[in-house]
């Protein structure tokens, strides 16, 4: 949750630079709406409760959850103009996690 907010605190410039925020989240949408509401994000969370879209990016630890389940991968990936990978960060641990620094020097560096 905590990435979250601090991506909140890049957006303005992130859109400034033509660029938007899209999280992925393995909630159901109704979480997902509510933790919108609640820290006022100004970007949407995209539910991917099947983890279909984590597991095209290779982001789902299989097994590594609680009695063995699948669980998301923290990752953020920042994506050029036609859909070209410009800049990716994969958490090995699920506590790992980029600043929001660290994404907006990736957005500064594609100019």
């Amino acid at each position: 949750m905590t990435e979250l907010v601090g991506l909140h605190d890049v957006n303005d410039e992130l859109t400034r630079r033509g660029g938007r925020i899209l999280a992925i989240s393995t909630d159901p949408p109704k979480k997902s709406r509510e933790v919108v509401q609640k820290h006022a994000l100004g970007f949407h969370i995209v539910a991917d409760e099947s983890r279909a879209v984590l597991s095209a990016f290779g982001l789902v630890h299989k097994g590594m959850g609680p009695g063995g389940t699948d669980v998301a991968r923290p990752a953020m990936i920042l994506l050029a103009k036609g859909g070209r990978i410009a800049w990716r960060r994969a958490a090995q641990r699920i506590q790992d996690r980029p600043p929001p620094a660290e994404v907006l020097a990736a957005v500064r560096s594609l100019d």
